[in-house]
């Protein structure tokens, strides 16, 4: 054996000695900001002991005597487990992202400026109920405790690595307002489709009314049934027995207040011109501002997920009533489908007062969101709720005509509200200033495009010979920038007691406007509607309306008492999962962009099939990985004749087929790779640039109606000097989509399953993406090979960029009322936002498999499970 030589012995035993020093410091530095769960702690403001109980998983429950001692236990806890999570929350949702992480951030910064989010949140406070308003400061009371007593280091890792790229910085205290403008971001991201208003009116602008028509098909409600199957609105209010659904809503540019023809800026009808309002030559004109509008929503973060019902963000929900469940009483399930991140965007926490009572009503136990103190979903003693977005039309666009600062309003201009911002940024001595305006309908998005911010200096245009957009503005009507008291219901769901209660809560509830289910202990299951949402002019609200116009202003809000709502319906169950909320017999526009059915459907059918229902039952419901949709579309892919036996062999995988989508599935790989392919062959040579198909429910739809138009203009494609037709398309989507799988996965079909290229990594949402590998090995957690997709109940939904699960189930949760302590949930994470704390990941394997944790909520049941106790009391 040779010697090894002495300095290569000395170089070796130093970098060892580094190594290991790295090593410990690494470790300590990432232990450091460990919450501690046992023992106690003194905390200023409290009025009496408060136990904080944590289970095996770190779940808390937290026993007070009094509410607001609850509340700020509450922020203490939430701060311990996700204070950055918490102050990059308020940084984004206050515009001030820049002060933490540089330069890069000042166009998102703006964006929210202009929209106003805490402005709006601020004006909020001034209309909440005196107990609320308490509720809020004890909270923040306790998150500014645990800030005062702890260094950033000893707050976050993620602090400890911010500061090694130069960051000074400690956080300021925790606010009321910081809490309510989470509100606005969950509105932002479920309560409204002004992106794909946008989408449309770029789409209608390049290619005409009735080609954009075909990209937004009508709802099926003779094949998906909406969740609410009768009734109408009569003398003001919600009756249920007044008509059955009657067939499919109305299609683009009908709804109700939109079918009569209106007078435009030229006086020429639009009335059938599909363009709300507008002339073809004002939309033509107003593109630039458009996309510039459409530029700046990618700039926002995507807090709780991006792309609507086809990306995947939604819900779904369900009650069934105990005459359809072996145990004879009700069952409630949900699962929000929201962006995938570590931590997950949900907190598990039981807030319980030791004695319940009128001062102390609150027995509660669920999941929340770090930064708002409550119970978002969950149970309390006596009932249960979940909630999943109905997707709301709580949103208009307007083109604005402008004149330097004025707008016109008829035949008169009207000036803008003008404010300027200062943006703070990161290694920036002098804040950066931005000017925003605002118009009678809202915020002017285009603004925040730098060459648009001119827009109108010349006077006012549109006319023949001036350059294209110059004049236009975007502004946004948004319900959400009105006060409201969504915070308010959210005490009020916590501590209701029976259905009318909770729908007194439910009116309290301003946005985002979503489907709530119910159960309860009595027997009782129901769903109701609540939030603002607008009553229209004229117009659809499907495409920005002339701003000019007084016609197309809103004329108030729908009624809370005129929203659709049922009580033990005659079926015995409710399931909501984002599709149509009721048909084409109510008067109102309540949402747009709905989904589909697909997931819905599979979920009516499973339960109608599956009578009577055990938990263990439903507990599968919630793993149910058909690809519904691939019925509509499989059979031409197998009909149309394939000559290349190379890629028969692909089209041979779907004969067969069960439509299941499991992580073995070669059929589930190859019709995503196929239909992905179908899209880019089909859509990619005539939308616009920013504007192609990127997959998911709605686009299901699209094809599924198109094969049957087999001579359709969309089939062909406009690059060739022939016409192509559906045929031609299907195969040339399936030889790409040979060549695609070949390279993503294997030659040999035996070697294609849908788990190899379906996967989820849990990303940090901050420097999880970084780009530096040691810090997102630290940080991230995956992959892991995942069933589903987008449009399917467990929905691990993807982009057009890959297969990779960008939203899915954020958590699952399933109510059991025959013994509520046998109740069961499951986080995507855990409850801890620490690296490498035991609870950070500790609920993902149970997630990704579909299985659940013990849902403990009476006291003995806690008790049960206890592996820590921290008692936080009152110092001085």
């Amino acid at each position: 054996m040779r010697r090894i030589p002495r300095w290569l012995l000395f170089g070796v035993f130093v970098l060892v000695l580094v190594l290991a020093a790295g090593g410990s410091l690494l470790v300590t530095t990432v232990r450091r900001p460990f919450p501690t769960v046992d023992g106690q702690l003194r905390i200023a403001g409290l009025s009496a002991p408060v136990e904080v109980i944590r289970n095996a998983n770190g779940i808390p429950d937290i026993y007070a005597d009094d509410p607001e001692d609850l509340f700020e236990a509450e922020g203490y806890v939430h701060a311990q487990d996700r204070f950055f999570e918490m102050d990059v929350r308020r940084h984004i949702t206050a515009g001030r992202l820049s002060e933490l992480f540089g330069a890069s951030q000042v166009g998102t910064d703006a964006y929210i400026r202009t929209l106003g989010w805490r402005r709006a949140a601020q004006a909020e406070l001034a209309v909440l109920s005196p107990s609320t308003r308490r509720y809020l400061d004890a909270y923040a009371a306790g998150v500014n405790a645990y800030i005062r007593n702890n260094a950033p280091a000893d707050m976050s890792v993620e602090y400890s690595l911010l500061r090694l790229t130069g960051l000074d910085y400690t956080p300021e205290d925790w606010t009321a307002v910081d809490s309510l403008a989470w509100l606005k971001a969950m509105a932002w991201d479920l309560d409204g489709n002004s992106d794909q208003e946008t989408a449309r009116a770029l789409i209608t602008a390049k290619l005409g009314a009735a080609r954009a028509a075909d990209l937004y098909p009508p709802q099926q409600l003779d094949q998906f049934q909406p969740i609410v199957g009768s009734g109408t609105v009569r003398d003001g209010r919600f009756d249920l027995a007044a008509g059955r659904s009657q067939g499919r809503p109305a299609p683009l540019g009908t709804s109700p207040g939109s079918v009569t023809g209106s007078s435009t800026g030229s006086g020429r009808s639009a009335s059938g011109s599909g363009l709300d309002g507008l002339t073809g030559g004002q939309l033509d004109a107003a593109v630039p501002a458009l996309e510039a509008a459409a530029r700046a929503w990618t700039t926002i973060p995507a807090v709780l997920g991006r792309g609507g019902s086809d990306a995947g963000i939604g819900s779904n929900a369900w009650a069934v009533s105990g005459s359809r469940t072996t145990t004879g009483r009700p069952l409630l399930g949900n699962d929000p489908h929201l962006a995938v991140s570590i931590p997950s965007i949900f907190m598990q926490v039981g807030l319980h007062c030791r004695t319940v009572s009128a001062r102390c009503p609150f027995d509660v136990s669920g999941f929340s969101f770090s930064g708002m103190p409550g119970v978002i979903i969950g149970h309390n003693d006596a009932m249960s709720w979940g909630f999943t977005d109905s997707y709301p039309d709580a949103q208009d666009l307007y083109l604005e005509q402008l004149r330097g600062d004025t707008a016109r309003v008829g035949s008169s201009w009207q000036p803008l509200q003008v404010r300027t911002e200062q943006i703070r940024v990161r290694g920036e001595a002098t804040p950066r200033t931005i000017t925003v305006r605002v118009s009678r309908h809202g915020p002017l998005l285009s603004d925040v495009d730098p060459q648009l911010r001119q827009v109108g200096r010349d006077g006012p245009t549109g006319e023949s010979g001036r350059p294209p957009g110059d004049g236009y503005a975007v502004a946004l009507d948004w319900e959400a920038l009105t006060p409201g008291r969504s915070m308010d219901a959210l005490f009020a769901i916590d501590t209701a007691q029976d259905f009318t209660e909770f729908r007194d809560a439910a009116r309290l509830f301003t946005g985002p406007s979503q489907n709530m289910v119910y159960a309860d202990r009595a027997g009782h299951i129901g769903y109701q509607l609540p939030g603002r949402l607008p009553l229209r002019g004229r117009g659809s609200g499907d495409l920005p309306a002339p701003g000019w116009d007084k016609a197309y202003d809103w004329r108030g809000s729908i009624p809370f008492d005129a929203l659709p709502w049922e009580l033990d319906p005659s079926r015995g169950f409710v399931v909501t999962a984002n599709q149509t909320v009721i048909g084409a017999q109510y008067p109102y526009k309540l949402g747009a962009d709905y989904s589909y059915g697909w997931r819905s459907q599979e979920l009516i059918d499973r339960i109608s099939a599956t009578r009577p229902l055990s938990p263990e039952a439903a507990e599968q419901l919630f793993s149910d990985d058909t690809m519904r949709y691939a019925e509509q579309i499989v059979p031409a892919l197998l009909k149309v004749r394939v000559n290349d036996p190379w890629v028969r062999e692909g089209q041979q995988t779907l004969v067969g087929w069960d439509y299941r989508a499991g992580t073995d599935s070669a059929a589930a790989a190859w019709f995503s790779v196929v239909f992905a392919d179908l899209l880019k062959v089909t859509f990619d040579d005539q939308l616009p640039a920013d504007q192609q198909a990127d997959g998911g429910d709605r686009w299901y739809a699209v094809v599924a109606r198109l094969l049957k138009q087999p001579d359709n203009p969309w089939w062909d494609d406009a690059r060739t000097p022939r016409r192509e037709t559906r045929d031609d398309m299907l195969v040339a989507a399936m030889t790409q989509a040979r060549k695609d799988i070949t390279a993503l996965m294997s030659r040999d079909p035996r070697g294609w399953s849908w788990g190899r290229i379906h996967q989820v990594t849990l990303r940090n949402q901050t420097l999880g993406t970084s780009g530096i590998k040691p810090v997102e090995w630290l940080l991230n957690v995956g992959p892991f090979p995942v069933p589903g997709g987008p449009a399917v109940v467990n929905a691990m939904s993807f982009g057009n960029d890959g297969y990779s699960v960008q939203n899915g189930p954020a958590m699952r949760m399933l109510v059991d009322w025959s013994a509520v302590d046998a109740s069961r949930w499951v986080n995507q994470s855990g409850v801890s936002g620490h690296a490498w704390n035991p609870d950070y990941d500790d609920q993902t394997a149970l997630w990704v498999a579909g299985r659940f944790l013990p849902f403990a909520f009476t006291r003995p049941a806690v008790e049960a499970a206890r592996r820590h106790t921290l008692v936080l009391t009152p110092s001085g």
